[in-house]
């Protein structure tokens, strides 16, 4: 039985099509949850995916539909980066704030949501080395006044890949994001809840659908990869710039400052000032 094991091909926990699928389960969704609970404060019980049960017909487009879950007046937005790129920051906070620019309908109407997003990111933060968790909370730097319905919160793996001794049980189920077989896994708990995640990640190896998934995701991250270190081509660089006008776009109907959307979006404020007058 352990010689089978060892052959079984291994499954990353970190991979996106891995972790959505997972996330959908209703019997793995509260593994998550827990996580969520203890490092970004945020109870989703309650909380319901948005098009959980869409079937498209598109095997890869239904693997990987994006997690986006919805209680009454919140949003809940999560994703997994299973690695580093240039414009990545961009590409999450995008999405973040197109679903909070959503609020704003025709004329002065407004519908007031709250939209959070959560991102598992297998990298090291950035700008400061050893930092497990990080929360965002959007400021009106004039007034000093915090935008209460906006914030977002990150999460890195690979600082809780190695232990302490005193090490929670929350931590220990981040560390098997990093681990490179199932053997690494079984060593590092003893919780029956994350076995279960183990004993499906083995049985996802064998799954055919899933597999054609997973290795579509890989693939599609090679091709990426190529056109990134090739350099942007001019295709490319007018996609990340109406990226970035999107999101200015966004940003100012929240009435950020100009000075913060600069910063989030690269755009100058000259740019950003033709784009307010445009837009009113």
């Amino acid at each position: 039985m352990n010689q089978l094991k060892e052959k079984i091909r291994f499954i990353k926990l970190c991979s996106d099509t891995t972790f959505k699928y997972l996330y959908k389960n209703p019997k793995f969704k509260p593994w998550f949850d827990e996580i969520i609970l203890e490092k970004c404060g945020l109870d989703l019980s309650g909380f319901e995916l948005v098009d959980n049960e869409a079937n498209t017909g598109n095997q890869i487009k239904d693997y990987r539909m994006d997690l986006v879950l919805k209680k009454d007046d919140t949003i809940v937005i999560i994703e997994m980066n299973d690695s580093y790129y240039q414009h990545l920051r961009i590409k999450n906070y995008s999405y973040l704030y197109r679903i909070a620019g959503n609020r704003f309908e025709t004329g002065e109407n407004y519908h007031p949501l709250e939209t959070k997003l959560i991102l598992f990111n297998n990298y090291s933060y950035q700008k400061v080395p050893k930092v497990k968790e990080v929360h965002y909370l959007f400021m009106e730097p004039n007034l000093q006044d915090i935008i209460k319905d906006i914030e977002s919160f990150e999460i890195y793996l690979p600082e809780f890949q190695d232990l302490c001794y005193d090490s929670n049980e929350i931590d220990i189920r981040l560390s098997l994001f990093q681990k490179e077989s199932y053997e690494e896994m079984r060593k590092a708990t003893k919780n029956s809840r994350d076995l279960e995640i183990i004993e499906e990640l083995e049985r996802l190896a064998m799954d055919e659908k899933f597999i054609y998934a997973y290795d579509h995701e890989a693939v599609r991250k090679k091709e990426e990869n190529s056109i990134r270190k090739d350099s942007y081509e001019e295709g490319l660089e007018q996609g990340i710039t109406q990226e970035k006008l999107e999101i200015a776009k966004a940003m100012l109907k929240k009435e950020l400052d100009m000075k913060t959307i600069s910063e989030c979006t690269s755009l100058s404020l000259p740019e950003i000032q033709s784009l307010k007058e445009k837009e009113c």
